[in-house]
C-alpha cells in the first residue's frame, strides 16, 4: 500500500535537500545510485525511503536529526532497503485465535460450579 501523497512531499524534501545541497550526503548518494545505474526517479524514491525511517526515528524518540546517521542510512543504499525488504518478508505472521466462547448457560470457568450468567459473566 503507498501513500501517493505522503511519497509526493517526501520527493518534495528530496528535491529540496538536492537542490540547497543540504545536506550534501544526500547529492553525493544521488550521484552514486546514479553511477550504479539506477534511474533518478528510483533513486530518489529510495533517498526518500531513508528520509522517512529518519524522520520516523526523530519524532518517535524525540532525538534532534542526527545528519551522520542518515549519512551511514544513504551510504548503505541500496543494499540497505533490500536488506529491510528482505527482514519484512520473513516475518511469520500468524492468525490470531480466538478463545472459545462460553455460553450464558455453560458452566463458568472460574471453577465454582455456577453458570456462567450467574457467576463471572455479571
Amino acid at each position: 500500500m503507498v501513500n501517493y501523497r505522503l511519497q509526493s512531499k517526501l520527493l518534495e524534501v528530496v528535491d529540496n535537500q538536492l537542490n540547497m545541497n543540504d545536506p550534501k550526503c544526500t547529492k553525493k548518494t544521488l550521484n552514486r545510485l546514479l553511477g550504479l545505474g539506477y534511474p533518478v526517479d528510483e533513486s530518489k524514491k529510495m533517498i526518500g525511503a531513508v528520509l522517512a525511517e529518519e524522520m520516523y526515528y526523530v519524532m518517535k524518540h524525540q532525538d534532534p536529526f542526527d545528519e551522520k546517521r542518515y549519512e551511514k542510512k544513504l551510504s548503505l543504499l541500496p543494499d540497505y532497503l533490500e536488506k529491510i525488504e528482505e527482514d519484512s518478508s520473513t516475518v511469520n505472521l500468524q492468525p490470531v485465535q480466538a478463545a472459545p466462547s462460553i455460553g450464558r448457560n455453560d458452566l463458568c470457568t472460574c471453577g465454582s460450579g455456577k453458570k456462567y450468567k450467574k457467576c463471572c459473566g455479571r
